[in-house]
């Protein structure tokens, strides 16, 4: 969860901070100590790395509690004791100065990247490329909005007010801080609206209407819902209150949810419904002005690829062919293999048992991940309609023990819940990030992760769990990977039609049902969440195939000496980084 300041950008305050470098210049007494002063200096270096690079981060994350929280459970430890207890706010009054990011890379520029450590010279390349791109399509701002479908803040903040935890006594003054700030904020995030309102940049009217009808949905069961029930469990897990001490923040807590978040719901479904019909533009975003070039941004944020659009929708194109070919290959083999595909299943269910079975699973191809705690939730049913199908909460830096997995019963069934808690658990997010945690690299790479990478490898690792299937039967295991694997790609495909080369409703219809979908009401539902959305679907499916291009780079380059899990723990170990990096350091 990410709320800043300044929407679009990622928060870099002008750091005033002085690098003395070591000259270069030495007279014949001190020719001997020449192997120490470069020691001395490269240390000198590192250090002053390291302060630029935390100074950023607590920048970053002091500006609203929420980041805060989500990122560290004792930010004092960290140098951070003046912080926003707020939930943040748009930056309305200059919203187009870039300084801050231009001041930032300039200051990055002045390191010798060749001076610092080999895990810093990763953060500088991550963080210059990141500035790199930020800064290139600062202008086009008005093109972002946090209110969408599926994951908009409307949706998530109500989740992350239930999982945000209580460790002492602080943690529920500011949580409590945080809920009774929810109308404000939102008063904000509709003032940024009516902003781009005024471009004719606001949301087409059925995406409005549908993010209103989910405004009145949480409205309609907030006063006596979870975030009543969820806070009263949280107060129960702390010992030193007594009685008296929870009843008073009980009420309290009551009032914020009444008198703020449901007040707040309805300040942003009127707004909503006040902007509705003001967009001057339909359709995907290369129908607004400069929308290409902001997806084409959307798109480079997330992957760190050199590769145009044009180029990622061929490999898209490339991808689909050769899965096709290799069904076709598999059916010809074993005629019977489409009665089984009707019944393929995982012997496993629960969610538990699914991640145990996961963990053991995946020790053959994976290196051994952190030893850590973690527990499954399920969407309270007010979200259940509109939530994602499922979701991990990323945890503390300082507190890594808490992992906890969000499913929506409504969205994921029986039948993919095992690949599903691939993509969140094992070996996906929460194996992922809690093997990265321990890693002791620069605070700043818990912030700045690119999408491609993160979904990238948690789809990747979704698509390979099929191989885990129980069915003593691999061509059935892989012909249920292709076929996931396919479908993917054809999102991935609809994605860049809609927002970047302009396809209609019918567009997409004519391009499914020449795979077999030949129901319209999928297409609809499927231009619908590409108009809400764009380039979300992208970090999924670029991003796999991103790794599969990686797979096939490192399996030419190493040949016979090829190692999976070798090739895994690279990925691991690099942790979340730009396509290009990975590429770039792929070892021989």
């Amino acid at each position: 969860m990410k709320i800043t300041k300044k929407r679009f950008l990622l928060i870099f305050t002008s750091l005033i901070l002085s690098f003395s470098l070591l000259a270069g210049c030495h007279s014949a007494d001190t020719v001997r100590n020449n192997q120490q002063n470069t020691v001395d200096s490269a240390s000198s270096e590192n250090e002053n790395f390291r302060e630029f690079t935390d100074a950023i981060f607590r920048d970053n994350v002091s500006g609203d509690i929420l980041s805060l929280h989500t990122i560290l459970q004792h930010p004092e430890n960290y140098g951070i004791t003046n912080y926003e207890k707020t939930l943040g706010r748009y930056n309305l009054d200059n919203p187009t100065d870039s300084s801050d990011i231009s001041d930032c890379l300039t200051q990055l520029n002045s390191f010798d990247k060749n001076s610092l450590s080999k895990d810093q010279q990763i953060t500088y390349e991550l963080l210059k490329k990141y500035l790199q791109t930020k800064l290139e399509y600062c202008d086009l701002f008005l093109l972002d909005t946090d209110l969408s479908t599926t994951i908009g803040i409307q949706v998530q903040l109500p989740i992350i007010f239930a999982e945000y935890t209580f460790n002492e006594v602080k943690d529920i003054d500011e949580y409590l801080c945080a809920v009774e700030d929810t109308d404000e904020f939102f008063e904000n995030l509709i003032e940024y609206e009516k902003m781009r309102s005024e471009k004719g940049y606001f949301m087409e009217t059925s995406l409005a209407e549908e993010i209103i009808e989910q405004c009145n949905t949480f409205i309609d069961s907030a006063d006596d819902g979870y975030l009543i029930t969820t806070f009263e469990e949280k107060l129960n897990n702390l010992p030193e209150l007594d009685e008296t001490q929870k009843s008073s923040y009980q009420e309290r807590n009551k009032a914020a949810v009444n008198e703020h978040v449901i007040k707040g719901y309805r300040i942003l479904a009127d707004g909503i419904e006040q902007l509705k019909n003001t967009g001057k533009y339909s359709g995907g975003l290369c129908n607004y002005p400069n929308g290409q070039k902001y997806y084409e941004y959307l798109v480079n944020n997330q992957m760190g690829w050199s590769k145009t659009i044009d180029e990622y929708d061929a490999l898209l194109d490339s991808y689909i062919s050769r899965n096709i070919a290799s069904i076709q290959g598999l059916y010809r083999k074993n005629l019977g293999l489409s009665d089984q595909f009707n019944t393929f299943h995982f012997q496993y269910t629960q969610p538990m048992e699914i991640l145990s079975d996961l963990k053991e699973k995946i020790k053959t191809s994976f290196p051994e991940g952190a030893d850590v705690n973690y527990e499954v939730k399920y969407i309270t049913k007010a979200l259940q309609d509109y939530a994602s199908p499922a979701m991990y909460f990323t945890p503390q830096i300082d507190n890594n023990a808490v992992n906890s997995i969000y499913i929506n019963p409504k969205s994921t069934g029986s039948s993919d819940i095992y690949t599903t808690l691939a993509h969140e658990g094992f070996p996906g997010h929460l194996y992922q990030i809690t093997y990265f945690a321990n890693k002791n690299s620069d605070l700043i790479r818990h912030i700045i992760q690119p999408g491609g990478y993160i979904e990238g490898w948690a789809t990747y690792c979704e698509a390979l769990s099929y191989q885990y299937a129980d069915t003593d039967n691999a061509p059935l295991n892989t012909l249920m990977q292709l076929n996931y694997s396919t479908i993917m790609l054809i999102y991935g495909k609809v994605d860049i039609g809609v927002n970047y080369y302009g396809w209609s409703e019918d567009d997409v219809y004519n391009f499914i049902s020449s795979y077999g979908f030949n129901d319209k009401s999928v297409a609809t539902q499927m231009y619908s969440q590409m108009l809400s959305e764009p380039a979300n679907y992208c970090k999924y499916v670029l991003g796999y195939v991103g790794f599969m291009e990686l797979k096939a780079a490192a399996m030419q380059k190493q040949g016979n000496s090829f190692n999976l899990k070798e090739f895994h723990k690279y990925i691991l170990d690099m942790g979340p980084v730009q396509f290009d990096i990975l590429f770039e350091n792929l070892p021989e």
